[in-house]
């Protein structure tokens, strides 16, 4: 199932009543209510090609390097990650902002797999709603530097992250 946000642009008078009155004591003006929901997808997700399984690819750039976070766009996000997860956890990214802890497998050197997790490896959207994906341990171990090119993908069997460096 494909997650998508619903907005409501007509909301009902109760509703409109209390967003106005919350918006009269905030700075930015009235928010714009969304929610997320499941639809069925007509299409079924792309099929992954053996030879080549990364449907994100990269550049890491200096603040990801010195953050130890990578930046995955907004439609990556939901076209390549959001899409394989359960509506549960899907909502406590997107609509709660929770940071929600995953499993990272450094898939590098395809022999000597490497996995990480922990309190410091989760994955949490960010207000502009791009996510992030929090590895520092594994950014240091593997010496990452700004312009190295990585691939990113969420291995539904296993519920984790695979990456591999490309150098």
């Amino acid at each position: 199932m494909k997650k998508s946000y619903l907005y409501n642009f007509f909301p009902v008078k109760e509703d409109e009543e209390r967003y106005a009155a919350a918006a009269a004591s905030s700075a930015f003006g009235p928010r714009l209510q969304r929610m997320l929901v499941e639809i069925r997808d007509v299409h079924p997700p792309p099929e992954i090609d053996p030879r080549d399984p990364w449907p994100i690819k990269k550049a890491l750039n200096h603040y990801e390097i010195a953050s130890g976070k990578v930046i995955v766009s907004f439609n990556d996000t939901f076209e390549h990650i959001l899409r394989y997860w359960n509506f549960g956890m899907a909502t406590n990214i997107t609509v709660w902002g929770r940071k929600v802890a995953v499993l990272v497998w450094d898939v590098t050197n395809e022999k000597k797999p490497r996995s990480y997790d922990g309190s410091n490896v989760y994955f949490q959207m960010t207000p502009s709603g791009n996510c992030l994906l929090t590895c520092g341990e594994m950014m240091n171990a593997r010496n990452m530097k700004a312009e190295d090119k990585i691939g990113l993908c969420w291995e539904n069997k296993n519920s984790c992250f695979h990456i591999k460096l490309f150098r």
